[in-house]
């Protein structure tokens, strides 16, 4: 019995992460109908956030991160490559959806966090919150 019901946690806990992943068409529709909004919005709160063109950056006490979606002209139909860019010059390829989506997340995590906390015109805490990406 416990080990047909540690079978149906795994198989659960698998489905579950699964979900929560999107294929390439779906993160970016949601990359232009929800993460880049939320960005222009943020950036109208505080100039840490810069959201210009296909690209959303954050300020950060150690430089600058982007997260960069072009479009891929290599290929027939309409696909985005999604680049990840720091202020040392690295500049990260992100061909692993898991990966994009991971980097997705952490944006709109991040974004909505200062969103949240711009409510309360808390400055170190937008801070902070900006900081930990």
């Amino acid at each position: 019995m416990k080990k047909l019901f540690l079978l149906a946690l795994v198989l659960c806990a698998g489905l579950t992460t699964q979900a929560q992943t999107h294929n390439w068409a779906e993160l970016s529709e949601l990359y232009d109908t929800e993460l880049y909004p939320l960005a222009k919005d943020v950036a109208d709160i505080t100039d840490k956030v810069i959201a210009h063109g296909n690209v959303i950056s954050i300020v950060k006490s150690t430089g600058t991160t982007s997260l960069v979606k072009e479009l891929d002209k290599s290929v027939p139909i309409e696909f985005f490559n999604y680049k990840l860019l720091t202020s040392t010059g690295r500049e990260l390829k992100l061909t692993d959806p898991l990966m994009a989506n991971k980097v997705v997340d952490k944006f709109f995590d991040v974004l909505r966090r200062v969103k949240e906390s711009s409510k309360q015109d808390d400055k170190k805490e937008i801070e902070s919150i900006l900081n930990s990406l």
